[in-house]
């Protein structure tokens, strides 16, 4: 009988947005963190599933804290956290350690997070114990890393539609570790650049190099993973690129040809790496032409929640409601304040709100009356597939009417806003609106198919990626710094360190 600790520490950190406070962080433990992830759409939901498949093991539930991006985790947070997790899991002594982390979390005193804090945990646990991690392809992967986990791999896709494959791919190759089946060696170098754009992975030329690493798995034995890592634009670390990871059977000649050779093809196609967006004049103008079409989703790329920007603006609705073709829609805007408001007034007052632009430093707030039209305090799940049973965080919310015509859902947190959900739990029908707007750009598709076409909105904000915007003071990566001559960093061999 196998004992195997579980528990998820995922938070994606924004170097530019304002550092979020040990009080906005939920922290679940005990048993209602297997009840809470069963057959959900997450890592660590794939996870739990895989172990309760097994009958040779106990589950040992630590810690879940699954935060929606935004920017630095508070160190006292974390280093309670940390601290939490080693007595534990020196309790339990655990045969292995499986967890759902991104990879990019980074507090307001550490780089790498994660690095940190696997490192402690197997500092914990000892060298015999077995650590399984899955990861977001955004992780910021690191030597440290890979030197404290034995299986370390990332989801495969974008939109993350597989966390839940993964979570179990993580498991399986835990109990190959446990068993006796795969001594993990990894292989990795990574490439000085950032990809400004494009990173939907069926897309060109992410499609082609996932394709090339899938066939390598199986055409090859000693390859177990390969996975792709796309870096968080939205950082500055000093250990910053893109990266390709191989995960082999014990040492693997063709190995490091294998990751420089991507590392050098994601420099040559560097500027293949754009996403094609239109302004928000242009989304709107598209809307109206269209009205009588499919409802089209504007993804909001300057204040995406799911990039750790707050989720405040109103620059859509701002134009919205200028335009001269009175367009239906509905949209959600990070304001605590104007919903405390909102339920201080009561369904059916009109108020007159300050609403959003008070946490991004781009914006201001925008004077407009609304009607309230419902309060919620419940939390709401969303459908999926991409974070499916996941809450979507976003605290008490009201839903305001402006003009007779714009459905504004005011949150008090930014929240998940990925999934039909969000708006469908505010009674908002969607495919009776022109628009909805998505803080969001990748992970709201899947969400969305045949419900609503989608519109890329360059949109000023915290999450569109501007070359020379989010200036670089560690980070050495392309276009924001200049790399030199020596753009590829040379591959790596890491086996974990005894303890």
């Amino acid at each position: 009988m196998k004992r195997i600790a579980v528990g998820r520490l995922f938070h994606e950190s924004h170097g530019y947005a304002p550092a979020i406070a040990a009080t906005d962080i939920t922290v679940v433990r005990g048993e209602t963190v297997i009840e809470a992830v069963k057959g959900n759409g997450t890592t660590l939901g794939g996870i739990v599933d895989a172990l309760i498949e097994r009958a040779d093991i106990e589950i040992l539930p630590v810690s879940d804290s699954m935060v929606a991006p935004s920017g630095a985790i508070d160190h006292g947070f974390y280093v309670e956290q940390r601290q939490f997790w080693g007595e534990e899991l020196k309790k339990l002594a655990p045969d292995a350690v499986v967890l759902d982390l991104h990879g990019s979390m980074s507090t307001t005193e550490f780089e790498d997070a994660e690095g940190d804090f696997l490192s402690y945990i197997r500092g914990a646990i000892g060298g015999n114990a077995v650590i399984g991690v899955g990861l977001d392809l955004h992780a910021n992967i690191t030597p440290q890393m890979l030197k404290a986990a034995d299986i370390c791999i990332a989801c495969k896709n974008n939109p993350h539609d597989d966390y839940y494959d993964n979570g179990k791919k993580v498991v399986r190759l835990v109990f190959d570790v446990l068993e006796g089946r795969l001594r993990p060696v990894y292989t990795f170098a990574k490439t000085r650049m950032i990809a400004p754009g494009r990173l939907e992975t069926h897309l060109s030329p992410l499609r082609e190099m996932h394709a090339r690493a899938r066939a390598l798995e199986k055409s090859e034995a000693p390859v177990v993973d390969l996975s792709i890592y796309n870096a968080y634009r939205f950082a500055d670390l000093t250990d910053m690129g893109q990266a390709a990871v191989i995960l082999s059977n014990g040492p693997y000649a063709q190995a490091k040809a294998i990751v420089e050779d991507y590392a050098q093809e994601f420099w040559d196609l560097r500027e293949c790496f754009k996403d094609e967006a239109v302004t928000i004049e242009e989304a709107l103008d598209a809307t109206a032409k269209d009205k009588s079409g499919i409802t089209k989703a504007l993804a909001d790329l300057g204040d995406r929640t799911l990039a750790g920007a707050p989720g405040d603006s109103t620059l859509i609705l701002q134009a919205a409601l200028k335009h001269p073709v009175k367009l239906q829609g509905a949209m959600t805007v990070n304001d605590p304040e104007t919903v405390a408001q909102a339920h201080a007034a009561g369904v059916g007052a009109k108020i007159k709100m300050r609403l959003g632009g008070k946490v991004t430093p781009l914006y201001l707030p925008f004077e407009v009356e609304g009607v309230v039209k419902m309060l919620n305090n419940r939390d709401i799940k969303l459908i999926g597939p991409s974070f499916a049973n996941e809450s979507a965080s976003m605290g008490n919310t009201a839903l305001i009417e402006i003009d007779n015509r714009i459905l504004v859902i005011a949150t008090s947190k930014p929240g998940f806003i990925v999934d039909r959900a969000v708006f469908e739990s505010h009674d908002i029908n969607i495919i009776e609106q022109d628009f909805i707007v998505m803080k969001s750009q990748f992970h709201f598709n899947r969400n969305f198919e045949g419900v609503a076409a989608t519109i890329y909105v360059a949109s000023a904000g915290l999450s569109y990626f501007v070359p020379g915007a989010f200036p670089k003071k560690r980070a050495r990566v392309w276009p924001d710094t200049n790399v030199g001559d020596a753009p590829i960093v040379a591959a790596q061999v890491v086996e974990r360190l005894a303890v």
